[in-house]
């Protein structure tokens, strides 16, 4: 889209994360641009408990199920779409209210999922990385890496949804054999 504007145009470009991806786009689409930066405050960084726990893949359901009893509202995220409605569908047949939210579903079903989680009707949003950027829910007691992200970088923008504005919350990964390298990187 922005080949197709003016080239005198102003262009503006906010992101949560600067990484070599963006200064792709900062070095083609800006000439001369002024930057902007937040302080990040020490003590918030310190605001998650981070736990990798080693499990067997067939448990991470009754785990899931044990971390959102204990912590309360938490988002679950797996790696995939399929993985997401599948992981909510056990959740809910051992009591737990879930509602998925993922990139299959209408922008009206993602809303609704979102708006359950916020109102406390769902008790966990199981998710796609669709929600791992851009949306901000207050009371995100805890996150639950189903499944480990793909990339690294995804690590920390998902874990980010608890732990904000001066709250604290724990991030917990669960770590099967066959994803004990893929981990261990992060």
């Amino acid at each position: 889209l922005l080949d197709l504007t003016p080239s005198d145009r102003q262009t503006l470009l906010f992101s949560a994360t600067l990484d070599g991806d963006i200064d792709v786009l900062v070095r083609r689409y800006q000439h001369d641009p002024a930057r902007h930066e937040l302080e990040v405050d020490e003590d918030d960084s310190n605001a998650a408990v981070h736990l990798f726990w080693k499990v067997a893949s067939g448990d991470r359901i009754d785990r899931t199920a044990d971390v959102i009893a204990s912590a309360g509202p938490t988002i679950v995220f797996s790696r995939t779409k399929h993985g997401t409605d599948r992981i909510a569908r056990q959740l809910e047949q051992r009591g737990v209210r879930a509602a998925a939210i993922h990139g299959d579903r209408s922008q009206k079903q993602r809303e609704k999922a979102l708006d359950l989680f916020v109102r406390g009707a769902v008790d966990t949003l199981v998710a796609t990385d669709v929600a791992a950027r851009g949306i901000h829910v207050d009371g995100v007691n805890a996150v639950v890496h189903f499944d480990p992200p793909a990339d690294a970088k995804d690590y920390v923008p998902r874990s980010g949804r608890t732990a904000r504005a001066g709250a604290t919350g724990v991030v917990v990964s669960f770590v099967t054999p066959d994803k004990a390298a893929a981990v261990k990187s992060l």
